[in-house]
């Protein structure tokens, strides 16, 4: 159409005599070149205008599996930190079996005589001593045959850096008379003192980090059995010694 209206607008002019026929057929040379160079620069044009589609295309389908592959990573990733606290978990439950079979098998003579109770639940391993074991009756001050049975449990517990160790005095319900009562006016005192005397054994002699250990006393608050029998008092009065997962 372009050409059509140009060699028109050359003709009406030549026919008008404002041109000579050289001058008409040079211009038209130069027309149908300039035309000719135009529709090649169109060409080129629409042909970039492909290739940068193209170009877009392919980057939109390069970022579409970046994206997949990211997510596939972020999946895995997810994967290998369950498993990984899973065999944390796993490891932690067997270094826990292992101490509570060592225990076991340290305080085997005390365990079979009724004097030692081992007992693992769930991120809980607590060892009950009878008091009798380890205090005179009515006293704060480790026995000797005591000091021996902290021994035995010191060789196992010496080993383990992942715990706290709670130390936890009880009593009975009887109350506290003649000259005793000046020392532990209620069972309150006892029961701390004997909690807080088996600590500082176990740091003193035992050498246990003293960060990871604890001593509570609970007087009669806490029974596992009833008061009204000479049975049930006898386990009532007791220490134990409790390993539980570290503070966050």
């Amino acid at each position: 159409m372009k050409k059509a209206v140009f060699f028109s607008i050359v003709a009406f002019l030549l026919i008008a005599g404002c041109v000579s026929k050289g001058t008409y057929e040079t211009k038209s040379k130069e027309a149908q070149t300039l035309m000719s160079q135009n529709d090649d620069l169109q060409a080129q044009v629409k042909n970039l205008n492909a290739e940068v589609a193209a170009v877009k295309k392919d980057k939109d389908a390069t970022q579409m599996e970046r994206d997949a592959l990211q997510s596939k990573v972020n999946e895995l990733q997810a994967k290998t930190n369950e498993l990984s606290q899973k065999a944390e978990k796993a490891e932690q439950l067997e270094q826990d079996t292992k101490t509570y079979q060592d225990l076991t098998k340290k305080l085997e003579k005390e365990i079979q005589e009724g004097q030692v109770q081992i007992t693992e639940m769930k991120n809980r391993l607590t060892m009950t001593m009878v008091d009798k074991i380890l205090f005179p009756s009515g006293s704060a001050d480790i026995s000797k045959s005591g000091k021996k049975v902290l021994d035995k449990v010191i060789t196992i517990l010496k080993d383990v850096k992942d715990k706290r160790i709670q130390i936890e005095g009880h009593t009975d319900n009887a109350r506290i008379l003649s000259s005793l009562k000046k020392k532990f006016p209620t069972n309150w005192e006892l029961s701390t003192a004997r909690a807080t005397t088996v600590a500082r054994y176990l740091q003193e002699a035992g050498r246990i980090d003293p960060k990871l250990l604890s001593a509570t006393g609970y007087s009669e608050y806490q029974p596992v059995a009833p008061n009204n029998t000479e049975k049930g008092r006898h386990k009532n009065r007791r220490i134990e010694i409790v390993l539980l997962p570290l503070l966050q």
